[in-house]
């Protein structure tokens, strides 16, 4: 039978990209991680890495095993922190605007505290990646991602609008200097989707990597951007920005991501319990 011991070998290997390295990460001898790898490759039949020079290459087999090996690590993890903590800690990654803006209002309103291990605030596609690699239990995102392993579901939704400075002059949109976050944001995907007859020849002045420099940017009088309500709100209320176009708004979803592979822990049920999907 496998153990967990070879599958962790397995994929300190494949970053380390020998066994002694692979060793020291999992705090083995040379020759207990050497002895863990050929029992895996014994127990399967098949070889699982190519040795190119004096490094270990992961071929056809291993990167077959490869996430099957990471499910079942995550899972054996968050059985130990069911019975730790009480059914276990929630690890949470949030697209820029929905942590920074729409989920600190939502846990503000909760009844009570959610057990969070960490939030991690990043771009969808960043927070995509950390999802294959089993780092994250659950993700929230503005954007698509269309991995085989990954499944999005519908969970709440936005609207976008362009905004801009009182004082900038009224020009068409085209002709007005543009601020967008950086690719591989959601907002900018969904921007280039939805206005792509608008933004067509449009080069930004700015490609910034967070909605509240957008934001700033757009205050000052750089040019205009079209952003989320939840981030412009409080400026539209008292009047430093104001809504240009508002027939071009632009109504999405927001997602939640999960792991093909992986069942929800006891923590993500409590927290859709918190938060759960609009109807």
């Amino acid at each position: 039978m496998l153990s967990l011991r070879q599958l962790e070998v397995f994929l300190a290997v494949i970053e380390t990209g020998s066994t002694t390295r692979a060793a020291d990460a999992v705090a083995l001898s040379q020759s207990a991680a050497s002895n863990a790898l050929t029992e895996l490759e014994s127990r399967l039949g098949e070889k699982l890495f190519d040795r190119v020079g004096k490094r270990l290459v992961l071929n056809a087999s291993g990167r077959a095993l490869q996430p099957r090996a990471r499910a079942l690590l995550a899972q054996a993890r968050d059985a130990e922190s069911l019975f730790r903590s009480g059914g276990g800690q929630l690890k949470l990654g949030a697209s820029t605007t929905i942590g920074n803006y729409l989920l600190p209002r939502l846990l503000g309103a909760a009844q009570e505290p959610l057990p969070c291990e960490r939030i991690e605030i990043a771009n969808t596609d960043d927070i995509a990646e950390r999802m294959l690699r089993f780092e994250l239990d659950l993700g929230l995102v503005e954007g698509q991602t269309r991995h085989p392993d990954l499944v999005l579901t519908p969970w709440r939704r936005d609207e976008m609008v362009i905004v801009a400075a009182p004082f900038l002059p009224g020009e068409p949109l085209h002709c007005l200097p543009w601020i967008m976050r950086e690719p591989g944001s959601g907002t900018r995907s969904v921007v280039e989707q939805e206005l792509s007859e608008v933004l067509t020849g449009v080069v930004p002045l700015l490609e910034l990597g967070s909605s509240e420099a957008i934001h700033n940017a757009v205050r000052a009088g750089l040019g205009i951007s079209c952003l989320s309500r939840h981030v412009v709100q409080q400026s539209l209320h008292n009047g430093e920005l104001e809504v240009r176009a508002p027939e071009l708004s632009i109504r999405r979803p927001l997602y939640l991501l999960r792991h093909r592979q992986r069942p929800d822990t006891a923590a993500v049920a409590r927290f859709l319990a918190m938060c759960p999907p609009e109807n």
